[in-house]
């Protein structure tokens, strides 16, 4: 018996459309790195596919080279439109006073393109969006924290906090931000310099503030608990303390310039009546029995007083902080750190609502 007859050779149409069609299946394949904006002839790869089916081999051949056409016009078109798009974000940049290093990669890209690699064109230009992406999102992160450093740094020297060596630091990150060709290890490397010019704010400014703080509280105290002129003055330090107990250092600082304000007037109230006012009687010193005994009716008074706070405040959580600092301080007959204590937490808590 004879066997099937071999199968007939393909034709030179045959041949060249299934070279085309697999040229075509590889460029679509790399440029859709490109996205959604992608060119694709799929639909022309099927219909000539369909055509060859039926014996149309010549007609297949003209659809897939009406598609490479359009693929190489749809290509070029979409390149120059991402490539402008690509100059004007580093125009945007450079307007921002930073340069990023990415005109080599752009000369690469157009050398491609003038060879006629497209595809390849298209790889160095998603390459480059992404660097360029990357690139602005790591500026926006460091220009934010630059300006948290110059927020914080404009307050104290306001308030005439010592901040050493923190102005020239940051005067030089921006000296180097000038760079002409800025790179993302030099941007990676600014913003670990301008990260750590931050935390030594944040060190710089709370030290200074406690130090003031502490010396307001003793000024404070000279008044009595109920003096209505230092109501304001003793409202705006518990919130100044507050503020920098959160670490909320702007408010802290906003705080402390009104109290210093509150404590001029007060000084200056003072100086007025200072001639007119007759001079205190003198009381009898108490022993230290009885002075213990009114920090005890006080601390149980201000315990109570604690209980009517909601239990999961910050507030109470603060307070009972401070009543266990104070009651350690009567155990130890430490009377003066008690009474300070006491003091405090009583301005404190004047300002609490209770549940």
């Amino acid at each position: 018996m004879k066997g099937p007859p071999p199968p007939a050779a393909p034709s030179p149409e045959a041949e060249l459309n299934a070279t085309i069609s697999r040229s075509l299946l590889s460029k679509m394949q790399v440029l859709s790195e490109l996205g959604r904006v992608a060119p694709d002839v799929t639909n022309e790869l099927r219909e000539a596919a369909l055509s060859e089916a039926e014996g149309r081999a010549a007609q297949a051949l003209d659809i897939l080279r009406s598609a490479q056409q359009r693929l190489e016009r749809e290509t070029d078109e979409v390149l120059a439109r991402r490539l402008k798009a690509l100059e004007d974000r580093r125009v945007a940049l450079q307007k921002a006073g930073v340069r990023f290093a990415i005109s080599a990669d752009i000369d690469r890209f157009h050398d491609a393109v003038e060879g006629g690699e497209r595809e390849e064109a298209s790889l160095r230009l998603v390459e480059v969006e992404r660097r360029l992406s990357r690139f602005e999102s790591d500026w926006k992160g460091l220009q934010g924290l630059l300006s948290q450093i110059e927020g914080l740094r404009s307050e104290a020297s306001e308030l005439g906090i010592p901040l050493g060596e923190i102005s020239s630091e940051l005067e030089a990150i921006r000296e180097k931000l000038s760079a002409p060709d800025l790179t993302e290890e030099l941007l990676d490397s600014l913003a670990q310099e301008a990260a750590q010019t931050l935390m030594l704010l944040h060190e710089a400014i709370p030290a200074s503030l406690e130090e003031e703080l502490a010396a307001h509280e003793k000024k404070l105290d000279q008044y009595p608990e109920d003096h209505p002129p230092s109501a304001a003055a003793r409202r705006l330090h518990v919130e100044a303390t507050r503020h920098l107990k959160k670490g909320r250092l702007s408010e802290a600082v906003q705080s402390v310039r009104e109290l210093r304000r509150q404590l001029e007037e007060l000084e200056k109230e003072a100086a007025a009546t200072a001639g007119r006012a007759p001079p205190p009687a003198a009381g009898l010193a108490e022993t230290e029995e009885e002075t213990l005994d009114r920090l005890l009716r006080k601390a149980r008074s201000l315990a109570a007083r604690i209980r009517t706070l909601p239990p999961e405040s910050d507030s109470a959580r603060e307070a009972a902080v401070q009543i266990r600092e104070a009651t350690e301080h009567l155990r130890a007959r430490e009377l003066d750190q008690a009474d300070l204590t006491l003091s405090r937490l009583m301005r404190t808590l004047a300002y609490e609502e209770p549940r």
